[in-house]
């Protein structure tokens, strides 16, 4: 395993693999207590390589026991992208000894890409079903990642495909044999780019309506700012998904650049909208500077709908079990040096404002809002940069969004040796950044009229 890092930059709180790469987080699924985290995995390497699905579960969504590969490539391809759901009821025959089995539904990418199933009874050994694909290509080339859902339209399963620069969906009673029933898109859609990751799911807004949310990663160029992900809101008939709350422009689920392939827990008895993305970019994440591991996911986030004067939009903030660890609050005045890697901040103010994280190598790393009322986070002499040249130039290193609202601004930031993540403007704005400080930064400094709040956690 190549050795790249000038230290250890392996966060406490997000979860990283114990060695090789890993990207897109896959078949999050709620059972019997745990939380299964499956992901795009290469066991071999710190660069991509042919895809298997890697394997870990918590109790907490923050304490991760890393399980054996869960699916492995075969004859019909790479393991890509995915979902799993737990099938209660047995639908799918794949039952043993009355235990009901998490049904895998992913991609084979070989000479195409298609649609295959796997099934566990144990939560850990997967077994391939012998008639894969269940799914054939319809002859697109970019045909893939299959999230599977809970139709409570027709009372069956569902799942999105996307298709290029499209979705398409399909229904089954089963989960093995499946029908078309729509699609969505290009339509609706003002972002240009091959499609991948699709989520959908059910929120309540704030009026008691229900509203579905469709998520979509889009594959956009480097200099057009490199893969985001974004959000469709609107409802769902059944067959497919319809756009009938458009928005001015593009709502993405994070406006920064290390948040990919966002993907929400399927889970009976979950009551909350979970969902966690990639933290890294494909423009530098093979370069970034770790050592034996290549690859973060983000925090989990709870999701739900607020109104702005803009409208309905999508709201992120950390998931409840982070806090279950954060140890009492502190008031920083105007500056306080710091002896952890591992932090929280919580922040208030009336206007202008910059939090300031630095080092004795004179690195720092700056967020805050700026005059014009915008969220901003700056990463561009955060630390080591040398590792790539997109990195930490103008279009990769500044975050900078526009808030919904005026007047006072609550904020929550989390730091963890190497990833910041942002909460601001009542979950809104959400965003990820990976920075690298040469040395740990020791110094916190607090500009302008806000009151800060620093925590540690306890774990």
């Amino acid at each position: 395993m190549s050795k790249k890092g000038v230290r250890d930059y392996r966060p406490k709180l997000h979860f990283t693999t114990e060695k090789g790469w890993i990207n897109d987080p896959n078949g999050l699924v709620y059972e019997n207590g745990n939380y299964h985290l499956f992901y795009q995995y290469y066991p071999y390497d710190t660069k991509w390589g042919p895809m298997h699905w890697g394997h870990a579960i918590s109790k907490d969504l923050i304490r991760w026991e890393h399980l054996p590969v869960a699916l492995a490539p075969d004859d019909l391809g790479f393991i890509f992208s995915g979902s799993a759901v737990y099938d209660s009821e047995n639908t799918s025959g794949f039952a043993s000894f009355g235990k009901p089995p998490i049904v895998a539904m992913f991609t084979h990418s070989g000479e195409t890409q298609q649609q295959s199933i796997a099934y566990s009874t144990d939560g850990v050994n997967f077994i391939k079903y012998e008639g894969n694909p269940v799914i054939k290509n319809p002859g697109i080339k970019d045909f893939r990642d299959p999230k599977v859902f809970y139709n409570p339209i027709r009372d069956s399963w569902s799942c999105v495909v996307v298709a290029g620069d499209r979705a398409h969906f399909y229904a089954s009673q089963d989960l093995i044999h499946w029908e078309k029933t729509g699609e969505f898109g290009p339509e609706g859609n003002r972002c240009p780019g091959i499609w991948e990751c699709p989520d959908i799911f059910p929120l309540k807004a704030p009026n008691g309506e229900e509203v579905w949310v469709l998520v979509v990663s889009m594959t956009i160029k480097r200099e057009e700012g490199g893969p985001k992900t974004q959000y469709f809101l609107g409802t769902f008939d059944g067959d497919t998904f319809i756009c009938d709350k458009p928005f001015d422009g593009i709502e993405w689920i994070d406006p920064g650049f290390d948040n990919y392939a966002a993907m929400s827990y399927y889970g009976e008895d979950l009551k909350d909208r979970i969902i966690i993305g990639w933290g890294a970019n494909w423009v530098y994440a093979a370069d970034t500077p770790t050592n034996e591991y290549c690859g973060t996911m983000t925090l989990a986030r709870k999701l739900s709908l607020v109104d702005t004067p803009a409208g309905l939009r999508l709201s992120s903030i950390p998931y409840k079990t982070l806090g279950n660890i954060a140890g009492a609050p502190t008031i920083i005045e105007s500056q306080k040096e710091l002896d952890e890697e591992v932090f929280g901040l919580r922040i208030k103010a009336n206007g202008e404002f910059s939090i300031v994280l630095s080092n004795e190598n004179q690195e720092k790393l700056v967020f805050g809002v700026n005059s014009k009322n915008e969220i901003f986070m700056d990463r561009s002499q955060a630390g080591d940069n040398s590792f790539n040249e997109h990195y930490a130039s103008n279009l990769f290193s500044n975050v900078v969004k526009q808030r919904f609202f005026s007047g006072p601004i609550t904020m929550e930031a989390v730091f963890d040796v190497s990833i910041l993540e942002v909460f601001a403007d009542k979950g809104t704005f959400a965003s990820a950044q990976l920075v690298y400080p040469t040395k740990p930064y020791n110094k916190i400094t607090v500009i302008g009229d806000a009151q800060v709040y620093y925590y540690n956690f306890e774990f």
